[in-house]
């Protein structure tokens, strides 16, 4: 069952219209207010289980329809479509095994993993997260992360301001500082 094109619509505006911060560390674990916690229980597998290609007329299925990618230049493996230019929202594509090194932006950013598994390390707060499908992660503006690609994945991210990132090592440094720790804790 899909909404009816102004449904949708309506829906994927209010979602791009909502500053999220909860539940996550940063805002103290707050619970979401219901009729956010009920879109991010249904959206993911929803927006999942639309085919590539489909002819639906649905708002939110026709983001995904026709989406024409551009690569992410500075990391290997990964390409986004920009959906809304500012504040900066886009729909991210990364492939398995695909490195983010560590980077940091002059604004916070949410994302909700559509599919796929991703791990970050949250470098400035000594965090880590195991993402996968349907998982929500707020980024604060400035916090230095990481990311591996463990499957190939799709998220849905927006910026609190314009996209920008700024690398705080290159790629080799990355792969070596996550090969080391993914190999320790296998050790363990």
């Amino acid at each position: 069952m899909a909404p009816p094109p102004d449904a949708a619509a309506a829906i994927a505006d209010a979602w791009l219209a909502t500053p999220f911060r909860a539940p996550c560390p940063a805002s103290g674990d707050a619970p979401w207010p219901e009729d956010i916690q009920l879109f991010f229980d249904s959206a993911p597998a929803e927006m999942a289980a639309i085919p590539e290609g489909s002819d639906s007329a649905c708002a939110i299925c026709c983001l995904r329809k026709g989406m024409e990618f551009e690569p992410v230049g500075i990391i290997p493996g990964g390409e986004m479509r920009i959906v809304r230019e500012s504040p900066t929202s886009a729909y991210v594509r990364f492939k398995a095994g695909s490195v983010e090194p560590a980077h940091h932006h002059k604004f916070g950013h949410d994302l909700v993993v559509i599919r796929g598994k991703k791990k970050v390390w949250n470098l400035t707060k000594k965090e880590t997260y195991d993402l996968v499908d349907g998982d929500f992660l707020f980024t604060p503006a400035g916090d230095v992360h990481r990311v591996k690609y463990l499957e190939d994945t799709e998220f849905f991210i927006r910026w609190d301001g314009h996209w920008d990132i700024f690398l705080d090592e290159d790629l080799d440094a990355a792969r070596n500082a996550i090969d080391a720790e993914l190999g320790a804790a296998t050790c363990k």
